[in-house]
């Protein structure tokens, strides 16, 4: 097992509670809603410390939550009564670990800010999901005009206090430009005061 570094460590002492506050303001009812769509084997990207986890359907065939931030992963490990047959894993979203066609569903919430290469990411999200599988997205994105910025400004500051988050990350335009097939996306608003995240796309896309 991988020894989390100094930022993971510091990331993971502030960020479920920080996350916690937000669930409260109505984040939940996003992934409650949202994640109760979720069926087959399913895979979560960046699963945290399990925020997640109490929102997905109970008879899932199987529910594999990958976390690589070893900080993190063991407050997941602490959770009680995960649904479905549940196995938590180290892993790169740049480099899946899974044979191909392996899932019928992959989720990402607020993960795709922090992956270094979100295309090959979104690559490998692709290539381990069967034919007709979905995949179910909630990420913080980049906004306009002065808020895209200050998005740009504080990017570097928010990196290293994130855990690699990236405030201007334009996740849509990534999307687009990949083989799936969007089938819907909303464009709101993340029930939070820190400005620099609050632009929040939420949808669902496709493998054809």
């Amino acid at each position: 097992m991988t020894t989390a570094t100094f930022g993971q460590r510091f990331f993971a002492g502030w960020y479920p509670g920080f996350m916690a506050r937000v669930e409260r303001a109505g984040q939940a009812e996003v992934r409650r809603t949202q994640l109760a769509r979720a069926h087959g084997r399913t895979l979560e990207i960046g699963a945290g410390n399990g925020v997640s986890v109490p929102h997905y359907p109970r008879d899932l065939d199987a529910l594999v939550l990958l976390e690589p931030n070893p900080a993190l992963r063991a407050r997941l490990a602490a959770r009680t009564d995960p649904p479905a047959t549940t196995s938590i894993v180290d892993g790169d979203a740049h480099n899946l670990d899974f044979p191909a066609a392996s899932f019928d569903t992959v989720t990402a919430s607020l993960v795709f800010c922090s992956v270094r290469d979100p295309a090959r990411a979104l690559r490998e999200v692709h290539r381990v999901l069967r034919p007709g599988g979905q995949f179910l997205f909630h990420e913080h994105v980049r906004g306009t005009g002065v808020r895209a910025t200050f998005q740009d400004l504080i990017t570097p500051l928010q990196r290293r206090l994130a855990d690699g988050c990236h405030a201007n990350r334009d996740f849509e335009s990534l999307l687009t430009a990949t083989d799936f097939h969007i089938e819907e996306i909303e464009h709101t608003r993340m029930p939070t005061r820190v400005a620099s995240i609050v632009p929040m796309v939420v949808g669902s896309a496709r493998k054809q």
